[in-house]
């Protein structure tokens, strides 16, 4: 297969390490040979099913360092599925997230289907996989093969040694004085972790860990336009997740070449460029526990027959206190070995809508396990005696049993398992939330100060997470991008109008998340950016279908119609619900906030 090289199409007018406020990213014009596409690397699998679509594959070479376009260049994949209509409207630029998330996989996946409905098929839709992912050239992988030697640095190994001393227990009410002074003594060894880490990532990296930051990756994105559209033509691009963070680097250092964009569940690009990264999570989680809430109603109003925790006279507060003591008595009987901590608990009330039947059932298989360390329980009522240590072993055989639970994750599907620990899944998006960010130092303890505040402030569910996050790392991650950006973000020359999509129940980018792009791209006087609403729970629109959402995207990528701001109802239910059936019609109404 051949590779073509992006020559001089975009050039950095820098001298310094980092992009200052309004420094200007200009363009030069250079002709670009087509690409000759063929074949893909295969599917591997870590996201929903393959589809039927022809997905074709080419190479495409980049400067390491765009700063030096003519210096060394690496490779990115690019892979694209052509219009299914009669006339394609020209190519739309997608982005699932992460990042670190491949975009040859995500043309290969079900989750496809998403953007195609929702432009009719009337664009070609291309991917690639971005610098250090996968199926470019010099992925950024810290860890050895899961099955490499004894002594090997795995991430299973190195991942349990973060949340084991990282992992805050508590009850469900918050942590105790004693809590923290506990969690408290363990920053030291945890730092130790963390030092780990950036050591055996710059062993392995050392070449490319300042390579890998947005503003390269969007002057990646523009040079794959160039050559696939021609310079100077508009770019249509949708991003979700951290896909959203590239649509605002891009909307802002190439305002005069944005074409449609869509920006779908939105990670606040301001803090996560200039904020510590634990301040950074406390935000991105602060609607957590209302999207917990959200599980909990529709289990009850499922019932029995449609979710397993449910009985038939539960309710969204009695699940509630159910879930409450299911974490109290994990804290209470850890200290026997029981197997499953608080923190395990927590962790396994964070799942997508469409695990949702899932999560209910290994949650309930988890009170087993728990019950079986309780005298007199129901669980008990076996042979064998009733004494501590056959308690606790009978606990030991329901947890054993336990279904693998993949961990919380910001990603819109993939978690990390010992599968994954030797792609990047932990390593990149490692690389580039700690490179990117311009924030004052901080260090671990700093971290752990903060885990405490906000599981006391924002969630005591999902503040003890920030250990499972690249975010945490950030305190002893000493390598930054040579390219950085700190705004500003409204966009002001911006060429065409956006569309911004905020789930009303969102985890991990919550709605005022999608409301502050809006206003600050809105700022100037004009109305550059409109907002849809998808009243739904889950990470992005990838989780519960709306045909309203559907509509508004398709009419705005196909005619150009700026929509609106609009409230979008669901057309999903992730618990059946004796027999009705999610609506089949579009539910919209006009959407009123400030």
């Amino acid at each position: 297969m051949k590779t073509y090289t992006a020559g001089h199409s975009i050039l950095l007018l820098l001298g310094a390490l980092s992009l200052a406020k309004g420094s200007p990213v200009t363009q030069r014009t250079n002709t670009m040979p087509s690409f000759t596409w063929g074949p893909c690397p295969t599917y591997n699998d870590t996201l929903p099913s393959a589809i039927p679509f022809p997905v074709v594959c080419t190479d495409f070479s980049v400067p390491v360092d765009w700063r030096n376009p003519n210096g060394e260049k690496l490779t990115l994949k690019v892979g694209k599925i052509a219009a299914t209509t009669n006339t394609s409207l020209g190519s739309l630029y997608v982005n699932l997230g992460g990042p670190g998330e491949s975009g040859i996989d995500f043309l290969q996946s079900s989750l496809i289907l998403a953007i195609h409905n929702s432009t009719g098929g009337a664009f070609d839709l291309v991917s690639w996989d971005p610098r250090g992912v996968d199926f470019s050239s010099s992925p950024i992988n810290c860890f050895d093969d899961s099955e490499a030697s004894p002594g090997s640095f795995t991430f299973d190994a190195w991942f349990a040694n973060m949340t084991t001393l990282g992992g805050l227990q508590a009850p469900s009410s918050g942590p105790s004085a004693k809590d923290v002074d506990t969690f408290n003594a363990n920053v030291k060894p945890w730092s130790s972790v963390v030092e780990t880490l950036t050591s055996e990532c710059n062993q392995k990296n050392a070449a490319h860990l300042t390579q890998v930051g947005t503003v390269a990756v969007v002057q990646d994105l523009v040079a794959i336009a160039d050559a696939i559209g021609g310079p100077q033509t508009p770019i249509n691009y949708y991003g979700y997740s951290y896909g959203t963070v590239i649509g605002a680097y891009f909307i802002n250092l190439f305002p005069e070449r944005v074409g449609r964009v869509v920006l779908d569940g939105v990670v606040n690009a301001t803090l996560s460029s200039s904020a510590p990264g634990y301040e950074f999570f406390a935000s991105s989680i602060s609607d957590g526990d209302a999207t917990l809430q959200q599980f909990l109603a529709q289990c009850a109003e499922s019932g029995p027959s449609g979710c397993a925790l449910a009985s038939s006279n539960s309710t969204q507060s009695s699940l509630n206190a159910w879930i409450n003591q299911l974490i109290d008595d994990a804290y209470n009987f850890a200290p026997l070995g029981s197997g499953m901590t608080s923190f395990d608990i927590r962790e396994s009330t964070a799942r997508a809508p469409m695990q949702w039947q899932d999560m209910a059932k290994t949650i309930l298989e988890a009170r087993q396990a728990i019950s079986a360390l309780i005298p007199g329980s129901n669980t008990n009522n076996t042979s064998g005696g009733n004494s501590t240590s056959m308690r606790i072993k009978r606990a030991h055989s329901f947890f054993a049993a336990l279904p693998a639970v993949p961990r919380f994750t910001n990603l819109v599907k993939r978690s990390q398992t010992a599968a994954q620990s030797n792609d990047n899944g932990w390593s990149l998006p490692t690389a580039v939330l700690c490179g990117d960010s311009s924030a004052p130092p901080f260090d671990a303890l700093d971290t752990f100060n903060n885990i405490v505040s906000t599981s006391q402030t924002v969630s005591s569910i999902f503040a003890p997470f920030l250990v499972t996050q690249p975010e945490a790392v950030c305190s002893g991650w000493p390598y930054r991008a040579v390219q950085r950006y700190s705004g500003p973000w409204d966009a002001k020359t911006i060429a065409n109008p956006i569309v911004v999509i905020g789930n009303t129940f969102d985890p991990v980018t919550p709605l005022h998340m999608a409301k502050e792009l809006v206003r600050t791209v809105n700022s100037n006087g004009k109305r550059n950016a409109a907002l849809i609403q998808h009243d739904g729970s889950g990470h992005t629109t990838l989780e519960e279908l709306s045909l309203c959402t559907q509509a508004l995207v398709r009419a705005y990528f196909t005619d150009g119609s700026l929509p609106a701001d609009t409230l979008c109802g669901i057309n999903f239910l992730p618990f059946p619900n004796g027999t009705a059936a999610a609506p089949t019609q579009i539910i919209s109404s006009p959407l009123t906030w400030n």
